[in-house]
């Protein structure tokens, strides 16, 4: 009778620092595709607005009003940081799969969270209706933030999803190549 092999925890601290640097990795992965996805798949101009320098005040074609892109750059990192401990860290190494997972799903939630930005960043431009008009539109936004990602997952999805797929792979292998060489140094 053989007894399984198995390769023990890494030591607390290794594993911290490793789960921290990953976790940072998958938020800016995560700020990288809804930034992407802001500016190329979405098309949402970055705001320039009067008085940044930037515009120039005789053309106001320039100045557009919308949403800044760094909203849903920074929900979308969150979100990332959030997902990456919950799925892709265990007990004793990082999981390759749950590291997919973590970030396909940062990948497929940009589009909702794109669209709802867009929404109030709209509705904020305008002058914000009253609260009740305002909880009355929610249903709303929220069924056009799903068409929105039903419709850009079947135009763009297919490359996303596999892209984000590998990437969430990658940083989880990276995640375990960087425990076993602080292991061995640690061994050493």
């Amino acid at each position: 009778m053989t007894l399984p092999v198995t390769t023990p925890a890494p030591p607390t601290s290794v594993r911290q620092f490793v789960v921290f640097i990953t976790t940072l990795a998958a938020g800016a992965v995560g700020s990288l595709i809804a930034y992407w996805t802001w500016r190329m798949v979405l098309g949402v101009p970055v705001a320039l607005m009067p008085g940044t320098g930037i515009a120039v005040p005789d053309a106001p074609a320039i100045v557009t009003a919308g949403p800044s892109w760094w909203w849903p750059t920074v929900i979308a990192a969150s979100i990332g940081m959030a997902l990456w401990p919950v799925l892709a860290t265990h007990a004793s190494r990082i999981s390759l799969i749950g590291g997919s997972a973590a970030i396909v799903v940062v990948s497929i939630l940009i589009f909702p969270i794109a669209a709802i930005c867009i929404e109030f960043g709209t509705l904020a431009n305008q002058g914000w209706p009253s609260f009740p008009q305002v909880v009355l539109a929610v249903p709303s936004v929220l069924f056009n933030a799903v068409k929105v990602t039903f419709i850009n997952l079947l135009y763009c999805g297919l490359i996303t999803v596999p892209v984000a797929a590998l990437v969430g792979l990658l940083l989880a292998a990276f995640g375990r190549f960087v425990t076993r060489g602080l292991e061995a140094v640690g061994r050493d």
